[in-house]
C-alpha cells in the first residue's frame, strides 16, 4: 500500500542484505572522502553538477534499506560532524594565534616607546644654535622619522584588529547573512556612514523584534474577533431558535397541546 504522506510505496523493494560469500565484511568507515572520490564513471548518478530534484524522502528510504547501508549512512554523518568540529576548532585556534599576534603587534607601536615619541613636540622648531636648542631639534628629528615609520604600522594593525572584531560579530550572529537582516542593514550603513556594523546590527535586530511582536498582537487580535463573530452567530442562532419554540407549564400542557395539533 503506498503511504500518502510521503510517496513511497510501503512494498518498496530493495536488494536484501548480500548472502554472497565473496562479498566481505569491511570494518573501515566510509568517509566524506570517499564520497568525493566517487564520479559519474561509479554511478551515472554522481555528477560533478548534479542537483537532483523531486527524490522520495532520504528518511523513508532508510526504512527499507538493509542494516549495513544505515551504518555506512551513520558512519559518513560521524565523519561529517567530527570534520565539522574540528575545522570550528582550527578556526578558533587560528583566531586565538592571530589575536596573540595583533597584541605583540598593538605592545610594539602603541607601547611605551610609542608614546613616548607621540609625548616629543614635532612642531615647534628649534634654535640650532644654542646647544640646548640643537638637542631638542636632534629629539624632534627623531621623533618625527619614528613617526613616520610607525604609523603605517599602527593603521595596518587598527585594520588587522578590526577585521578580527567584525569576524567574530559574523560567527557570534549568523543572522548577518539571512536576506531579512542583510539587506535593511546594507540600507542602514548606506544612509547612515557613521554607524558600525554592530550598531546597525542590534537596530535592525531591535526593528524587526518589535514587527514580529505587533504582528503577533495583531493575528491574536484577529483570532479573538474571529471567535467573538462565531459566538455572536452561535447565539443569535440558539436565541431564534429558542425563542421560535412554544412553551409549556408542564408535561401534561404539552401532551394536551401536541395532541390537539395532530402530533
Amino acid at each position: 500500500m503506498e503511504n500518502t504522506e510521503t510517496g513511497v510505496n510501503d512494498n518498496t523493494s530493495v536488494a536484501p542484505e548480500s548472502s554472497d560469500a565473496s562479498v566481505v565484511a569491511d570494518d573501515s568507515n566510509v568517509t566524506l572522502e570517499d564520497l568525493m572520490n566517487l564520479s559519474e564513471e561509479d554511478y551515472e548518478e554522481f555528477k560533478s553538477d548534479a542537483n537532483h530534484k523531486g527524490m522520495k524522502p532520504l528518511n523513508e528510504w532508510l526504512k527499507h534499506v538493509p542494516a549495513d547501508v544505515r551504518k555506512h549512512v551513520a558512519n559518513i554523518r560521524s565523519d561529517y560532524t567530527r570534520k565539522t568540529t574540528e575545522l570550528s576548532q582550527m578556526k578558533k585556534d587560528l583566531e586565538s594565534q592571530k589575536t596573540a599576534m595583533l597584541a605583540q603587534q598593538e605592545n610594539i607601536y602603541k607601547g611605551p616607546l610609542a608614546k613616548k615619541v607621540a609625548e616629543i613636540d614635532t612642531e615647534t622648531e628649534y634654535d640650532l644654535f644654542d646647544p640646548q636648542g640643537m638637542k631638542a631639534e636632534i629629539q624632534r628629528q627623531a621623533a618625527l622619522m619614528l613617526k613616520q615609520m610607525i604609523e603605517p604600522a599602527q593603521q595596518e594593525l587598527e585594520l588587522n584588529q578590526r577585521k578580527i572584531e567584525l569576524d567574530r560579530f559574523k560567527m557570534e550572529n549568523p543572522e548577518l547573512t539571512d536576506p531579512e537582516y542583510r539587506t535593511p542593514i546594507a540600507e542602514l550603513l548606506q544612509t547612515r556612514p557613521e554607524l558600525k556594523l554592530e550598531d546597525a546590527f542590534y537596530i535592525v535586530k531591535a526593528k524587526l523584534g518589535s514587527q514580529k511582536v505587533s504582528q503577533e498582537k495583531a493575528k491574536l487580535e484577529a483570532d479573538k474577533a474571529a471567535r467573538r463573530t462565531v459566538a455572536s452567530k452561535s447565539s443569535k442562532g440558539t436565541s431564534e431558535a429558542v425563542m421560535g419554540q412554544k412553551s409549556f407549564k408542564n408535561a401534561w400542557e404539552a401532551y394536551q397541546y401536541f395532541k390537539a395539533q395532530g402530533k
